[in-house]
């Protein structure tokens, strides 16, 4: 028995389905590698805490996160497994991070000097990640230069270069830019490039420990032997990274957003519903008010989700949505009632709305639709350990 939160609209995650997932994931990449599950941005919305400890049941390595921030609720939750800031951390949060067991990424230069100056104050060595840019063009070393510089600042007694990384553009793309195996041809060059970079810090006699690339597509498709660590997010939480890279067999989606029908009202044709009047009724029609708004990221526009799942059916969203409701044409669906269940992404009966249809509705990707599910909303778990 899940017991539901007194508020209207709320999220569901199977935390069975991300250890499931997790133990999968390192069953295709093997004993060999390690892998980082990705729990940056409240673990794309399903709770980065129940979320990081699913995965770690489920075999995960390291946790990965974007800022100190994210890796400081981990640790205050008493997660103590190794975490990785794959993001920029500025000098006014290097002690913070350090005093709490971060590895820290290197993503410029200039970021070393601080970083050294608050190890030495802190009195610990700060571990390193240190970035290659071989074609994101976002953070990282240009790969001409990073082999120097990391020997240079690695010679200070206050950094352990623990590992050097760099991010795929187009792993989940192989046709990139609408040309055929463009794509994977630009991923197989990031690939190469930074294989130079490891060439001559290995040339040098420099061995570090770990070497990544991979996130959630490459993991699949693109893991060198080489590496010896992944990063996975998006396959985590059993959802696809892309249409041209589905998540592989034995995967399975751990997040299910539900609210309820406060009330359905008979109208008759030609009655206006919702704000600005843009849709009017074209025949005598049942009218369903959801609890739920844009505030919870139930997106009102350019784009909206279209269509909800009421009683194992599709009804579509009429009118536009507002704040903290939105309207919806149950006609056809007659025996709908005030208090049912409605799942705006998930399974309800032999139906599914799935992130990726949503994300597809609303003009973009299931990342996005995922991640910006309000914080307002209540995620609420099953299938862990003390959890029904």
């Amino acid at each position: 028995m899940i017991e539901l939160p007194l508020r209207p609209a709320w999220v569901e995650i199977n935390l069975q389905a991300i250890e499931n997932n997790t133990r999968r994931l390192k069953s295709i990449v093997g004993h060999n590698t390690a892998l980082m599950a990705m729990v940056k941005a409240n673990a794309y919305g399903h709770g980065a805490v129940e979320s990081a400890r699913a995965a770690l049941r489920g075999g995960a390595d390291w946790l990965g996160v974007f800022a100190a921030g994210e890796g400081i609720e981990l640790r205050q939750a008493g997660i103590d497994a190794p975490i990785l800031v794959l993001g920029p951390t500025l000098p006014a949060w290097m002690p913070f991070a350090l005093a709490h067991d971060l590895a820290l990424t290197i993503p410029a230069p200039e970021y070393v000097p601080p970083l050294i100056q608050a190890a030495q104050a802190s009195g610990k060595r700060a571990r390193v990640h240190v970035k290659i840019n071989t074609g994101m063009t976002r953070l990282g070393l240009e790969p001409e230069a990073a082999a120097a510089a990391i020997r240079e600042f690695a010679q200070s007694d206050a950094l352990e270069v623990q590992g050097i990384l760099t991010h795929f553009a187009v792993a989940d793309d192989p046709n990139a830019r609408g040309k055929t195996a463009w794509g994977d041809a630009f991923t197989r060059n990031q690939l190469e490039t930074f294989l130079g970079v490891m060439d001559q810090l290995e040339e040098a006699g420099m061995r570090i420990k770990y070497l990544h690339a991979a996130n959630s597509p490459g993991s699949v498709s693109y893991q060198h032997p080489r590496l010896n660590l992944v990063r996975d997010g998006i396959l985590v939480y059993g959802l696809h990274p892309s249409s041209d890279a589905p998540r592989p067999d034995g995967l399975e989606p751990a997040l299910t957003f539900k609210t309820r029908l406060a009330l359905v009202r008979e109208v008759p044709a030609g009655r206006f519903v919702s704000y600005g009047a843009t849709f009017e009724t074209t025949r005598p029609s049942r009218i369903g008010v959801l609890m739920v708004g844009y505030a919870d990221g139930f997106r009102r526009g350019p784009k909206n989700y279209r269509t909800v799942l009421v009683r194992g059916s599709r009804a579509p969203i009429v009118g536009r949505v507002c704040m903290d409701q939105a309207m919806i044409d149950v006609t056809d669906i007659p025996n709908a009632r005030a208090g049912d269940e409605v799942v705006l992404i998930g399974k309800q009966g032999a139906e599914e709305l799935t992130a990726e249809e949503v994300g597809a509705q609303l003009g973009t990707n299931n990342y996005e639709t995922v991640t910006t599910i309000s914080a307002r909303v209540p995620r609420v778990y099953h299938g862990g350990p003390g959890i029904e």
